[in-house]
């Protein structure tokens, strides 16, 4: 990839018009490009700006999101000379801002970035290797296997994970699959169809989906089925572009082939590309939906929304195996796929605020306490606590985990221009509108180009 190529494709024409557009949306104020110069002498203050997407609204119901957040405002209180300014919007609208700066190199201080942008924001000179920090962080050996792969590029480390994403759990009302006759939900494919047809006959869908932003048939179903067909070889293969695994790989055309028939069956709800993923949670919560296809989200927005009926009959499972496959079927998509960067352009007092920032407010710090406030699994490994003072779904939650092996999520690693062409065509092949061989025709050919 040469060195300045636009980022994720965006001119610099477009991009300043996306930014004009953006930048009406959130709490946004004064986001600087990293290049002021350090503010020094004794009791001085550092600027610092920080660009996320955690609405406060949305905190009471994400205990990611809360935990957070609980430290960055620990944080501000303890660095009183470090001024914070946060420039925040939804996920959608920051995803557009955030890659509109990038090409035009105009980059808050402090931001999110996605696995799938670090190859471009790296050769574009916008991102702060953060390797000599990481050795000295006390707790660099308690991460994870494998939670820095999205962000690593050359042997380089982009970023400190935020997150740890489980994208692809099913919640089920046990209640109302036992009614169709069944003790637990199927562990196989053939038996969802037949219970789509008992579901959709009492007004209800099976699963509910909410594809309208376009990732969550991709992450949530996409990314587990296809790599149980695949195996995970076959996604690092695409991931590295090394030529091994191509897109028009039989295994990953039958992914795609399976998406197209499970819609077809009208397993999903009818408007599945049309409303969003928390809508999609709010059918499931309401009782319109017999089970969701959810990440790990989905269970603080449960906790906080359904009934106590809803929440007692609510189980977790896995999706159900897929034959013939290159890879375990005793598996979800999940792993750390979003972290948080720094400008390339900070030095001196700017630049060590900024790692203390990251450093304490991500990694060990945040995994403690999510895990001791939501018996919640976060991107380092910590002493779990008194799992029973938590809610039962979500012992069952953090049981489950316990149990299963994660393989990589779609749009965490790959290339953000393909998972682009991916997410838009899969909701063509939902829609029936486009073959499984004529998205990974399309896939393969932009992935050639790259």
């Amino acid at each position: 990839m040469k060195k300045k190529k636009v980022v994720a494709g965006i001119s610099v024409m477009m991009a300043m018009s996306l930014m004009l557009a953006a930048c009406g949306s959130g709490n946004n104020t004064n986001e600087g490009s990293g290049t002021s110069p350090d503010t020094s002498g004794s009791g001085s203050k550092i600027a610092l700006t920080f660009s996320h997407y955690y609405l406060e609204e949305e905190r009471p119901t994400s205990a990611e999101m809360d935990s957070y957040m609980t430290l960055v405002e620990q944080w501000e209180a303890a660095n009183p000379n470090v001024q914070l300014t946060q420039s925040v919007m939804s996920q959608a609208d920051y995803s557009t801002k955030i890659q509109a700066q990038a090409a035009v190199n105009e980059m808050p201080d402090i931001f999110f970035v996605k696995g799938s942008w670090i190859s471009n924001f790296a050769n574009n000179d916008l991102l702060m290797p953060i390797n000599d920090y990481l050795d000295k962080y006390e707790h660099k050996d308690q991460f994870r296997p494998g939670v820095f792969d999205a962000a690593t590029r050359d042997g380089k480390i982009y970023g400190i994970p935020n997150q740890l994403s489980l994208t692809s759990i099913v919640y089920y009302n046990a209640k109302l699959w036992k009614e169709i006759g069944y003790d637990h939900f199927p562990d196989n494919w053939a038996d969802i169809n037949k219970a789509a047809e008992k579901f959709n006959a009492k007004g209800i869908s099976a699963i509910a989906l909410g594809n309208k932003d376009k990732w969550a048939a991709e992450s949530t179903i996409l990314s587990t089925v296809g790599d149980r067909l695949t195996g995970t070889d076959w996604t690092n293969s695409i991931v590295a572009r090394d030529g091994k695994a191509k897109f028009t790989d039989p295994e990953f055309v039958s992914a795609l082939d399976l998406m197209q028939k499970t819609a077809a069956a009208k397993v999903f709800n009818a408007d599945f590309n049309v409303v969003s993923n928390t809508q999609a949670e709010e059918y499931y919560a309401q009782g319109k939906a017999a089970s969701t296809v959810d990440g790990h989200w989905a269970l603080s927005y449960l906790l906080a929304n359904a009934d106590k009926d809803l929440l007692a009959q609510t189980k977790v499972a896995i999706l159900p195996p897929v034959e013939g496959g290159k890879g375990e079927n005793n598996t979800i998509s999940g792993g750390a796929g979003w972290y948080v960067g720094i400008n390339k352009n900070l030095t001196g007092e700017k630049l060590d605020a900024a790692m203390d920032f990251l450093f304490s407010t991500a990694g060990y710090d945040f995994s403690k306490l999510y895990m001791e406030k939501y018996g919640m699994m976060g991107p380092s490994l910590v002493e779990g606590g008194d799992m029973t003072k938590f809610p039962q779904l979500t012992q069952d939650f953090a049981a489950l985990m316990k149990e299963v092996k994660f393989t990589p999520i779609y749009d965490m690693q790959m290339e953000g221009g393909i998972i682009e062409i991916m997410n838009t065509g899969l909701q063509e092949v939902l829609n029936g509108t486009k073959t499984a061989e004529d998205l990974a025709k399309q896939l393969q050919s932009a992935q050639d180009q790259l």
